[in-house]
């Protein structure tokens, strides 16, 4: 893959990294270290399994050194990132999104075949009779479900404690699935900026999960595993006792939208930013503003604007010119930058940033180290 992006000739240049073709996703490997370490370690105080989410990172090299950290295996949104992880070697994947209709059921089975410890949420009646009659055709290892609840989002996940019930003994009856847990992700209270606001969403939360625990115990299917929450409560989730493993993902690059939260009471930042937008000023020739080669193909729009991390002056904004090109707007007058200068925006959200995205530049300091692709971007 490196022999595909024009930058593989800067690969151990000093200073390579200021010399990128542009947009290029950034990815600096000593910061990304540091989140995992510190994430691992937090999970390893407070006596939870962390199951990483790989939703954010796309990427077999980084879902390893989640494992070599200690990481219970990982989370997958779809079954193409269940795919390329299972390709690479990961274990104890667990597929998060209810994964429905024929050819997707058929293509669950083909890799519960390669990976018999995987397990797949699963939500509704007519989702869990399709896998049971798919396992049972196949034979094998039982296939995990864990019952998704929805617990806020209004997305996926049934509707209440007995709906869980319902659900969980089906599974627990078909020939060919075990009934593997409960999945309660509320990723809707993730970016509460308020670390107490936040608290208290998931402590009403929590008392449904409670709820749906006592309601699966009183049924004889007390829940071996209960998986969930995220980054943004990752310092809540195990107060409330209720979570026994954690699913964040977003923790490896702090985006803009979680550096905009307090995560933790006494450190709103314990991760620090690792995910980044190089660009090259293309035209100079405004007082007010510089323009970049990167807009809207180049970030997720979904949420806040880049913020320059490095290249452009102080208090200077990120303001979208339409697909291919972003303005530097100055922060104070008599500021330029000159056409060729490079800029480092940090993603403002990492997950579909990432996947606009073919390779990670991987950088230690200024140095290019190594170019890796995204390996599981891209749907279904």
């Amino acid at each position: 893959m490196a022999q595909l992006s024009p930058n593989a000739g800067l690969v151990g240049v000093p200073g390579g990294r200021w010399r990128l073709h542009t947009p290029a996703l950034v990815l600096d490997l000593d910061a990304m270290e540091r989140n995992i370490a510190a994430m691992a370690a937090h999970c390893r105080g407070v006596g939870q399994a962390l199951r990483p989410h790989a939703k954010s990172h796309k990427s077999p090299d980084i879902a390893q050194a989640q494992m070599a950290a200690g990481a219970a295996g990982q989370c997958c949104a779809t079954l193409r990132e269940a795919e390329v992880l299972t390709e690479a070697g990961i274990s104890g994947i667990l597929v998060t999104s209810p994964p429905t209709g024929a050819a997707k059921v058929a293509r669950l089975m083909a890799l519960h075949r390669k990976a018999p410890d995987l397990a797949v949420a699963g939500d509704t009646a007519a989702h869990i009779a399709a896998l049971a009659d798919a396992a049972a055709a196949a034979g094998g290892a039982p296939l995990k479900v864990v019952v998704d609840f929805d617990v806020g989002t209004r997305r996926t996940g049934a509707r209440d404690a007995a709906a869980v019930v319902a659900l969980a003994r089906l599974a627990a009856a078909a020939e060919g699935l075990e009934f593997a847990g409960l999945q309660a992700y509320y990723g809707h209270l993730q970016h509460i900026a308020d670390f107490d606001e936040r608290r208290a969403a998931v402590k009403a939360q929590s008392a449904r999960i409670r709820e749906a625990i006592a309601a699966l115990t009183e049924a004889g299917l007390p829940p071996a595993l209960v998986t969930g929450g995220g980054t943004g409560t990752h310092d809540i989730d195990h107060r409330e006792g209720v979570l026994n493993e954690l699913q964040a993902g977003s923790y490896v690059f702090a985006d803009v939208e979680y550096d905009a939260c307090a995560l933790t009471p006494e450190n709103p930042r314990p991760f620090a930013p690792a995910l980044f937008v190089h660009a090259t000023v293309v035209n100079d020739v405004h007082d007010s503003h510089a323009v970049i080669d990167a807009g809207l193909k180049s970030f997720a729009t979904d949420g806040p604007a880049p913020v320059f991390a490095d290249g452009a002056p102080a208090g200077a904004t990120y303001r979208f010119l339409g697909d291919e090109h972003g303005a530097v707007d100055y922060g104070a007058a008599n500021e330029r930058l000159a056409v060729g200068a490079q800029v480092a925006c940090q993603a403002p959200h990492c997950d579909p940033t990432v996947n606009l995205y073919d390779v990670y530049h991987c950088v230690r300091g200024d140095v290019l180290a190594d170019i890796r692709p995204v390996a599981a971007r891209g749907n279904p």
